[in-house]
């Protein structure tokens, strides 16, 4: 009887899961080149879509092209929660002499925990203050999506 319940919980989580995805892709073009309504379209109203998926799903739907990005850091040593990915030219200056100033970034949060080790070793490599380049793109790409935020 327990099995059957579980079975059924896990059924009905699924489903639930598979129903919050229920909104179209837009493309960046459907939104006259308003960058916050793709944003907040594609990223926040339909974030639950990018579960379970790969960076590289996300970059695709990005269509922008990242600036830079950032670890989401925690209180763990060695571990980070995922990262920001800009698409605007805001630069690490521009926040730190700026902090209220509005950047359009998308948040990609992973399922656990990441060791941060071999992204240190790869930031030192190609030292570049977070600029995105093809490198990073290779290291996260094949990354699962545990959940998407945008903000604005």
């Amino acid at each position: 009887m327990k099995k059957i319940l579980l079975f059924i919980l896990l059924l009905m989580a699924a489903l639930y899961a598979e129903a919050q995805c229920t909104q179209p892709y837009k493309a960046f073009n459907q939104f006259a080149n308003d960058t916050t309504a793709f944003l907040r379209y594609n990223f926040s109203t339909r974030a639950d879509c990018y579960k379970g998926k790969t960076v590289a799903d996300v970059l695709k739907d990005l269509q922008l092209t990242p600036r830079r990005f950032t670890t989401l850091s925690t209180t763990r040593v060695n571990k980070y929660e995922g990262i920001y990915i800009y698409v605007d030219n805001t630069t690490r200056l521009d926040i730190l002499q700026n902090p209220g100033r509005k950047t359009q970034e998308i948040y990609i949060y992973w399922p656990d925990l990441m060791d941060d080790t071999s992204l240190k070793t790869l930031r030192r490599t190609y030292d570049n203050g977070g600029a995105w380049i093809q490198q990073y793109y290779d290291f996260f790409k094949n990354m699962v999506v545990g959940e998407v935020k945008y903000y604005k």
